[in-house]
């Protein structure tokens, strides 16, 4: 069940009744808490969505579910959701598996609507209509850390840094983030079976490429040294929904072979520049292209 109503939480597993000046009335069994808006807005178990318009960007929606324990310490993961755009579907193969976990999963909707074609999600947003590079404040990406900000405060915690894990085009999303945003407070990050990659060559232009836009924009050195795994089905190996073109087949002709020729290339890349590099390749065995498998095999690492 989704909740597409105003900013309050939605708590599948308890009844909730609004009694006015942002007190909230939790029903539980037979007895019952108050608690006033300045104690943390969600609780263990619960599910729903909430409308979230950071500053200077416009409105989304964003789907959340919370797993048990002490949420002021949870692990919160941003999870990026694929093409279809189905950011429900990707919330609950998370509320699946974390009902004995501390952790709270957030999944912010990139409608087609809102965020047309590969460019204004995959890609991060990063350049307007004519291909010119557009102020970071409105980049896609720049939506992720105010996101993290609003959970947190929402739990009651102080976190330091989140975690992100995207499928396909979420995967697309999430490499591009860590090399467009590496100084973001960015704990692990998860790429799994992308599509297609920006792979870190000055000679291919972006989006395949890191050429043709400033060079400034690429910290590698911060880059390497984010916690990012690279997620690979070993049976990821169908076209279906692959993108074909002189620059997406020159990484590879599967998501598997081009996985694989990323993070080779950013592992030379970095030696190259003599620069510590902490990604990781994990393959998934016997694995196609399904998000709930790799969601499985990602929350196993988290944990």
């Amino acid at each position: 069940m989704d909740r597409t109503d105003g900013d309050a939480p939605l708590l599948t597993r308890r009844t909730v009744l609004v009694l006015g000046a942002g007190t909230v009335l939790t029903v539980a069994g037979t007895g019952f808490a108050l608690r006033s808006k300045s104690q943390t807005h969600w609780a263990p178990g619960g599910t729903g969505s909430f409308r979230f318009a950071p500053e200077g960007l416009k409105p989304i929606r964003v789907h959340y579910v919370l797993g048990s324990g002490d949420l002021s310490s949870a692990t919160i993961v941003v999870v990026m959701h694929g093409d279809e755009r189905n950011a429900v579907g990707y919330r609950d193969a998370w509320a699946d598996l974390i009902d004995d976990q501390n952790i709270a999963v957030v999944v912010p909707e990139f409608t087609s609507s809102g965020f047309r074609g590969s460019r204004a999600y995959h890609q991060g947003g990063i350049l307007d209509p004519e291909g010119m590079v557009l102020p970071a404040s409105q980049w896609t990406f720049s939506y992720i850390e105010p996101l993290f900000d609003e959970v947190r405060d929402r739990i009651g915690g102080n976190q330091a840094t989140f975690d992100i894990f995207g499928h396909s085009a979420g995967a697309q999303f999430v490499h591009r983030y860590v090399e467009l945003m590496p100084t973001a407070p960015i704990g692990r990050a998860f790429a799994a079976n992308a599509g297609w990659y920006t792979m870190p060559d000055p000679d291919v232009a972006y989006p395949y490429g890191a050429g043709g836009i400033p060079a400034d924009l690429f910290d590698w050195q911060a880059v390497y040294s984010t916690d990012l795994t690279v997620m690979l089905g070993d049976r990821d190996v169908d076209d279906d929904n692959l993108r074909h073109d002189e620059g997406s087949d020159a990484q590879g002709l599967t998501r598997w072979e081009r996985g694989h020729t990323f993070f080779e290339s950013a592992t030379s890349h970095a030696s190259s520049l003599r620069l510590p590099f902490t990604w990781k390749l994990h393959e998934v065995p016997d694995v196609a292209h399904d998000n709930r498998q790799m969601t499985a095999h990602a929350l196993h690492l988290l944990f």
